[in-house]
Formats: structure tokens, sequence, C-alpha cells
């Protein structure tokens, strides 16, 4: 009884501290997981562009491989594609290496295109660009990503 007495001031501190810290750690920002957009149909991806604000017409289609990020010889342009599907949320890079449909629609009264990447029927990737051999990568309302919100890793 002694000894409970003696640490009782020290447990009245600990109890509390090990529950924040439970609390912390089961309350950690986790992150969302991609979104599942549907993108089988024209209907599905006109439906999409809608949702962005565009009314587009589909221009073209093709197969393609999605490429891995090469971290040995990143491309500026890449990197800063693979950083706009991240911060849309979508599940580019979960799907490298694997076979897709690049969609590209011109988007209405705005001189802008936009790319539509899907696989396994859910939309992987999104941008928008002028059309122009350096054309720089956009979000999907037609705004240049600044190369303040790139990571270090895509510097």
């Amino acid at each position: 009884m002694i000894v409970i007495k003696k640490y009782s001031k020290y447990l009245l501190i600990l109890i509390p501290a090990v529950f924040c810290v439970i609390v912390l750690f089961l309350n950690q920002k986790q992150k969302a997981p991609a979104q599942q957009i549907r993108a089988v149909t024209e209907f599905d991806r006109s439906a999409w562009l809608l949702t962005q604000g565009w009314q587009g017409k589909l221009q073209s289609s093709r197969a393609v491989v999605i490429p891995y990020a090469d971290s040995e010889n990143p491309d500026q342009n890449y990197q800063n594609y693979i950083q706009l599907q991240a911060q849309q949320n979508l599940p580019f890079t979960d799907y490298a290496g694997t076979n897709g449909i690049l969609y590209t629609y011109a988007l209405k009264d705005s001189g802008l295109y936009a790319e539509l990447l899907t696989a396994d029927g859910i939309l992987v990737g999104a941008q928008c660009y002028y059309p122009g051999a350096d054309s720089e990568t956009l979000d999907m309302q037609g705004n240049p990503i600044p190369d303040n919100q790139l990571p270090e890793s895509f510097k």
C-alpha cells in the first residue's frame, strides 16, 4: 500500500500521458485511398470532365503502357505529372507498368486540351495542357503547378 501511495502522483501523470499517446497514434493522418473514378464509357469520362468545369470533345484515344517514375533520370515535366496525380488523389503510381488508354479531349472555349488516362476501367491520371511541343503540365482547372508545391524529391 505504501508503494502505491508513493507512486500515485506519477500514475496521475502517466495514465493520461499514455492515453494521449494512444489517441495521437490512432488519429495519425492516414493517406486517403486513391479515388476510384469510373471511366469505362465516353459518358463516364465526359461526366467527370463536367465535374471539373469543362465540356470536352474526344479527339483521340490510344493504348499506352503506364511508365514507372525513373528516379535515376527524372524528367521534370514527368515528375510534375506524377505530383499532379497525387494532388488529385488519382492512383497513377499504383498502375505503373500496366496497360492503359490515353484519351485526348479538346476543351470547349479554352484553347486547352485534356488527357484522361484510364486503366482497369478507372481514371488513373488527368491533366490539361496547351497544344505545343513543350507545353507544361496544368491542373484540371488549367493552372500551372507551382514548383513550390512539389516535394523536394521531385525537384
